[in-house]
Protein backbone atom coordinates (compact mmCIF):
# COMPACT_ATOMS: atom_id res chain seq x y z
CA UNK A 1 0.00 0.00 0.00
CA UNK A 2 3.13 2.49 0.81
CA UNK A 3 3.84 2.21 -2.68
CA UNK A 4 0.52 3.40 -4.52
CA UNK A 5 0.59 6.19 -1.77
CA UNK A 6 4.50 7.22 -3.46
CA UNK A 7 2.77 6.94 -6.65
CA UNK A 8 0.08 9.08 -6.02
CA UNK A 9 2.41 11.35 -4.18
CA UNK A 10 4.68 11.58 -6.97
CA UNK A 11 1.82 12.70 -9.84
CA UNK A 12 0.55 15.45 -7.37
CA UNK A 13 4.16 16.38 -7.79
CA UNK A 14 4.65 16.23 -11.04
CA UNK A 15 1.09 17.74 -11.18
CA UNK A 16 2.38 20.51 -9.26
CA UNK A 17 5.54 21.52 -11.19
CA UNK A 18 3.35 21.25 -14.52
CA UNK A 19 1.21 23.67 -13.25
CA UNK A 20 4.15 25.80 -11.91
CA UNK A 21 5.42 25.37 -15.90
CA UNK A 22 2.21 26.49 -17.21
CA UNK A 23 2.04 29.78 -15.20
CA UNK A 24 5.81 30.22 -15.71
CA UNK A 25 5.15 30.21 -19.76
CA UNK A 26 1.91 32.20 -19.31
CA UNK A 27 3.84 34.52 -17.34
CA UNK A 28 6.51 34.75 -19.95
CA UNK A 29 4.49 35.02 -23.04
CA UNK A 30 2.25 37.98 -21.04
CA UNK A 31 5.28 39.59 -20.64
CA UNK A 32 6.45 39.66 -24.44
CA UNK A 33 3.02 40.36 -26.32
CA UNK A 34 2.14 43.31 -23.15
CA UNK A 35 3.77 47.08 -23.53
CA UNK A 36 4.57 48.45 -20.69
CA UNK A 37 2.87 51.68 -20.02
CA UNK A 38 5.67 53.66 -18.38
CA UNK A 39 4.09 53.64 -15.00
CA UNK A 40 5.06 51.41 -12.89
CA UNK A 41 3.08 48.57 -10.86
CA UNK A 42 3.85 46.82 -7.40
CA UNK A 43 2.32 43.19 -6.79
CA UNK A 44 4.05 40.99 -4.15
CA UNK A 45 1.50 39.24 -2.80
CA UNK A 46 2.37 35.39 -3.98
CA UNK A 47 -1.41 34.14 -4.57
CA UNK A 48 -2.27 36.87 -6.79
CA UNK A 49 0.37 35.66 -9.66
CA UNK A 50 -3.04 34.74 -11.91
CA UNK A 51 -4.04 37.83 -11.65
CA UNK A 52 -0.57 39.99 -12.11
CA UNK A 53 -0.70 37.80 -15.83
CA UNK A 54 -4.56 39.11 -16.70
CA UNK A 55 -2.82 42.42 -15.65
CA UNK A 56 -0.39 42.26 -18.02
CA UNK A 57 -2.73 40.85 -21.02
CA UNK A 58 -5.27 43.96 -20.66
CA UNK A 59 -2.58 46.80 -20.05
CA UNK A 60 -3.21 49.63 -22.04
CA UNK A 61 -0.36 49.96 -24.40
CA UNK A 62 -0.96 53.92 -23.95
CA UNK A 63 0.47 56.20 -20.74
CA UNK A 64 -2.29 57.77 -19.12
CA UNK A 65 -0.83 61.03 -20.73
CA UNK A 66 -1.30 59.74 -24.33
CA UNK A 67 -4.71 57.93 -23.25
CA UNK A 68 -5.64 61.77 -22.56
CA UNK A 69 -4.58 63.66 -25.62
CA UNK A 70 -6.28 61.00 -27.90
CA UNK A 71 -9.40 61.45 -26.19
CA UNK A 72 -9.17 65.13 -25.84
CA UNK A 73 -8.51 64.92 -29.75
CA UNK A 74 -11.14 62.95 -30.34
CA UNK A 75 -13.55 65.45 -28.39
CA UNK A 76 -11.67 68.56 -30.23
CA UNK A 77 -12.40 66.97 -33.57
CA UNK A 78 -16.15 65.64 -32.29
CA UNK A 79 -17.88 69.37 -32.76
CA UNK A 80 -16.88 69.49 -36.48
CA UNK A 81 -17.92 65.94 -37.37
CA UNK A 82 -20.20 63.89 -35.27
CA UNK A 83 -21.18 66.16 -32.41
CA UNK A 84 -23.16 68.01 -35.02
CA UNK A 85 -25.91 65.54 -35.00
CA UNK A 86 -28.46 65.38 -32.16
CA UNK A 87 -26.58 64.27 -29.02
CA UNK A 88 -24.27 65.20 -26.93
CA UNK A 89 -20.48 63.38 -26.75
CA UNK A 90 -18.59 62.15 -23.37
CA UNK A 91 -15.64 60.02 -24.15
CA UNK A 92 -14.45 58.38 -21.26
CA UNK A 93 -11.62 55.92 -21.98
CA UNK A 94 -9.38 54.24 -24.69
CA UNK A 95 -7.77 51.18 -24.31
CA UNK A 96 -5.52 49.71 -26.62
CA UNK A 97 -3.53 46.65 -26.97
CA UNK A 98 -0.15 46.12 -29.19
CA UNK A 99 0.35 43.47 -31.94
CA UNK A 100 1.34 40.20 -30.38
CA UNK A 101 2.53 37.86 -32.87
CA UNK A 102 -0.39 37.26 -35.76
CA UNK A 103 -2.72 39.06 -33.88
CA UNK A 104 -3.37 42.81 -34.77
CA UNK A 105 -2.95 45.93 -32.30
CA UNK A 106 -6.55 46.86 -31.42
CA UNK A 107 -7.81 49.89 -29.49
CA UNK A 108 -11.66 50.39 -27.80
CA UNK A 109 -12.77 53.76 -27.38
CA UNK A 110 -15.57 53.98 -24.95
CA UNK A 111 -17.91 56.57 -25.23
CA UNK A 112 -21.76 57.75 -24.04
CA UNK A 113 -24.13 59.93 -26.10
CA UNK A 114 -27.10 61.42 -24.52
CA UNK A 115 -29.86 63.91 -26.10
CA UNK A 116 -28.66 67.82 -26.32
CA UNK A 117 -31.57 68.98 -23.53
CA UNK A 118 -30.24 66.41 -21.38
CA UNK A 119 -26.53 65.70 -19.24
CA UNK A 120 -24.81 62.56 -18.56
CA UNK A 121 -26.64 62.36 -14.92
CA UNK A 122 -30.45 63.08 -15.86
CA UNK A 123 -30.19 60.84 -18.98
CA UNK A 124 -31.17 58.77 -21.31
CA UNK A 125 -27.67 57.90 -22.21
CA UNK A 126 -26.58 55.48 -24.72
CA UNK A 127 -23.20 53.89 -24.12
CA UNK A 128 -21.26 52.30 -27.10
CA UNK A 129 -17.20 50.97 -27.51
CA UNK A 130 -15.68 51.15 -30.68
CA UNK A 131 -13.06 48.52 -31.54
CA UNK A 132 -10.48 50.01 -34.60
CA UNK A 133 -7.65 47.67 -35.66
CA UNK A 134 -4.04 48.57 -36.85
CA UNK A 135 -2.69 49.88 -33.19
CA UNK A 136 0.58 49.82 -34.00
CA UNK A 137 1.85 52.64 -31.14
CA UNK A 138 0.80 56.08 -30.30
CA UNK A 139 1.58 57.63 -33.68
CA UNK A 140 -0.90 54.74 -35.51
CA UNK A 141 -3.91 57.52 -33.20
CA UNK A 142 -2.16 60.62 -33.32
CA UNK A 143 0.15 62.63 -36.28
CA UNK A 144 2.28 65.01 -35.16
CA UNK A 145 4.08 67.87 -37.57
CA UNK A 146 7.29 68.90 -37.33
CA UNK A 147 5.59 72.00 -35.70
CA UNK A 148 4.65 70.12 -33.11
CA UNK A 149 1.01 70.58 -33.89
CA UNK A 150 -1.07 66.96 -33.42
CA UNK A 151 -4.67 65.66 -34.50
CA UNK A 152 -5.73 61.97 -35.26
CA UNK A 153 -4.45 59.89 -37.69
CA UNK A 154 -6.39 60.04 -40.50
CA UNK A 155 -6.68 56.29 -40.47
CA UNK A 156 -7.86 56.33 -37.25
CA UNK A 157 -10.46 58.66 -37.21
CA UNK A 158 -12.10 57.24 -40.16
CA UNK A 159 -12.11 53.84 -38.44
CA UNK A 160 -14.12 56.03 -35.70
CA UNK A 161 -16.39 57.59 -37.78
CA UNK A 162 -17.90 54.96 -39.22
CA UNK A 163 -18.36 53.11 -36.01
CA UNK A 164 -19.53 56.21 -34.11
CA UNK A 165 -22.25 56.69 -37.44
CA UNK A 166 -23.40 52.86 -37.88
CA UNK A 167 -23.97 53.24 -33.82
CA UNK A 168 -25.72 56.76 -33.94
CA UNK A 169 -28.19 54.94 -37.07
CA UNK A 170 -29.58 52.11 -34.22
CA UNK A 171 -30.51 55.04 -31.56
CA UNK A 172 -34.04 55.83 -31.08
CA UNK A 173 -35.26 59.01 -32.78
CA UNK A 174 -35.33 62.04 -30.29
Amino acid sequence: MAAVESRENIVKRAHQRVRSLFLAIVSMLAAGCSASSGEATSNTEPEAEVGVVQQELTANALTKKQASLVLKLVDDICGDSWCEGDHNFHFDQIQCTRPCGKSPGTCRLTFRLFPYDSDLSTGPTYAHTCKTAGFTGFGSLVETAPNGYQSLDWDFYDALSGCISEFESTLPPI
